[in-house]
């Protein structure tokens, strides 16, 4: 809606520059966006809507409406050009393979969104006739694009090939009646005529000999030089296979094959008849092979071959050449084919090599990541028992110690003048060994000796060292402090009150 809206309004602006002068007229025209204004519709409706607009632009300045409709279409394409100029102008190298080739931009962009053709597809066919002119047919038109297409014609021949022609739709009732939507004639036809000039001169067409004996290559060589090409007549009968083609049918080739019977057309969306193949000789073909109904284990190996269809006048028949559709040396190799079944000049065994290239690469990536996955979850553990380390160091000495120790510096011996320590022992531990066992002796000690760390952290008091059943602790090691002598007297205190908390194995509580 927004480039139809713009079209629009690029084309009423160039109206409006003529009637520049005309009071009654300039009146009116400003008038014209009140009375018709576009909407945002769709089909018929939007072409209805557009269709208003013109014609009552048209009224108003005593044009002709075909002429608004040509503008309209002019600047359609100029706003599609701009905005596409480097693609458009490589579609094609005349007029005619520009209409024949869009369809496979057409496919592009479809496949690029991830849609794929379907009956109603547009698409494009020109033909040139016997005096020089063209014939341009338009299957299954969008509304819009079908209205603004005798404009659209010209300034694509303007733009591109610095053509001047002129455009006339006409009715062609045998392409109605034989197009691909029977009873619907879904076809818009336009002559295109080129002024002529006598600057450009065409080159005359080399006479093209009909007799098989001047053909240059013979049949087998053809055959091995494009081995996934058939040709087939106007009654669909299969005339000539490549090899790579009689390798994959399991029909026998020697007898008269028809077309139908060996192959299914893929895309574009139409049944397998001459006449509407020729209809679609400017679009990409995907085929696919058919296997024996008794041949149920080989579903998989069905092949599709994309390529194009030609028309080969001097025998009224259809040469296909294509490629096979498989981008992996399995897929490839799962048909019965090697990579010496495809010729060289095919890009398809590139496709191949760069899809195995990718493959491996993409497991190397895997196996990295696998690598840097375990690296982490080692260095993860690494850091688990490190900090383990420091703390069992913090543990035993004081921190700034312990952190001299893990850096691997060496810790310089330092005196200490203002220091008070506790020494203490359990009365009577040897007896109380003798009559516990050794699990029973380490917890009773675990015990009391977590009650004394509690109250080391407590009072800030630095424990020196557990032997046995001594516990020492020291005030003014660690840090200075000026009430060392206190802190020790209150640890003291609080030993032999915790330590009454504890009980031996026998049932009597501990004393310090």
């Amino acid at each position: 809606p927004q480039t139809i809206r713009q079209t629009l309004q690029k084309t009423l602006q160039h109206f409006e520059h003529q009637v520049i002068g005309y009071r009654d007229a300039e009146k009116n025209f400003h008038n014209i966006s009140n009375r018709c204004s576009y909407t945002d519709c769709s089909g018929n409706e939007e072409t209805e809507d557009v269709s208003g607009i013109l014609q009552c632009t048209a009224n108003v300045l005593g044009l002709k409406f075909e002429e608004m409709q040509e503008k309209f279409g002019e600047e359609f394409f100029n706003i599609c050009f701009d905005e596409n100029e480097r693609v458009l102008r490589a579609v094609g190298g005349t007029l005619q393979d520009f209409f024949n080739g869009f369809d496979a931009l057409l496919e592009h962009i479809r496949t690029s969104f991830g849609r794929q053709a379907t009956l109603e597809s547009p698409s494009f066919l020109c033909k040139e006739l016997p005096e020089g002119n063209l014939m341009l047919h338009y299957f299954h038109p969008h509304q819009i694009v079908g209205f603004a297409m005798t404009g659209m014609i010209k300034a694509a021949a303007k733009k591109i090939y610095r053509l001047e022609v002129e455009v006339e739709q006409v009715t062609n009732d045998k392409l109605c009646s034989e197009g691909t939507n029977p009873g619907n004639c879904s076809c818009l036809t336009f002559l295109i005529k080129e002024h002529e000039n006598a600057n450009t001169t065409k080159a005359l067409p080399p006479g093209t000999s009909q007799s098989p004996l001047d053909l240059r290559i013979s049949i087998s060589t053809f055959c091995r030089a494009f081995p996934f090409h058939l040709m087939f007549d106007a009654n669909m009968l299969v005339l000539q296979l490549g090899e790579g083609l009689r390798k994959q049918l399991r029909c026998d080739t020697h007898k008269t094959l028809k077309f139908q019977d060996c192959f299914d057309i893929v895309s574009p969306k139409i049944s397998a008849t001459f006449e509407r193949v020729l209809l679609r000789l400017s679009t990409p073909f995907v085929i696919r092979t058919k296997l024996e109904d008794s041949d149920s284990e080989s579903k998989d190996k069905v092949m599709e071959i994309k390529g194009q269809m030609i028309h080969v006048p001097e025998s009224n028949s259809i040469l296909f050449l294509g490629s096979p559709c498989v981008d992996k040396l399995d897929e490839l190799m799962g048909r019965g084919l090697h990579l010496s079944d495809i010729p060289i000049h095919d890009a398809t065994r590139d496709v191949i090599l760069v899809g195995e290239q990718a493959k491996a690469q993409d497991g190397l990536k895997k196996r990295m990541d696998k690598l840097k996955a375990t690296l982490e979850c080692t260095h993860q553990a690494l850091e688990e028992e490190k900090k383990k380390t420091v703390d069992l160091l913090i543990s035993i000495f004081p921190e700034e110690v312990a952190q001299q120790l893990w850096q691997g510096q060496q810790v310089q011996a330092r005196k200490f003048d203002d220091v008070t320590m506790l020494f203490s022992d359990i009365v009577g531990f040897t007896a109380i060994c003798a009559q516990c066992t050794p699990m029973q002796v380490i917890s009773m000690l675990n015990e009391l000796y977590t009650r004394f760390d509690h109250q080391c952290g407590f009072l800030d008091i630095y424990k020196v060292e557990t032997i046995g059943d001594a516990y020492c602790v020291a005030a003014g090691l660690h840090k200075k402090s000026l009430s060392h002598a206190k802190a020790i007297a209150l640890m003291a205190l609080k030993m032999m009150e915790l330590s009454e908390e504890v009980l031996t194995p026998d049932g009597s509580p501990i004393k310090v």
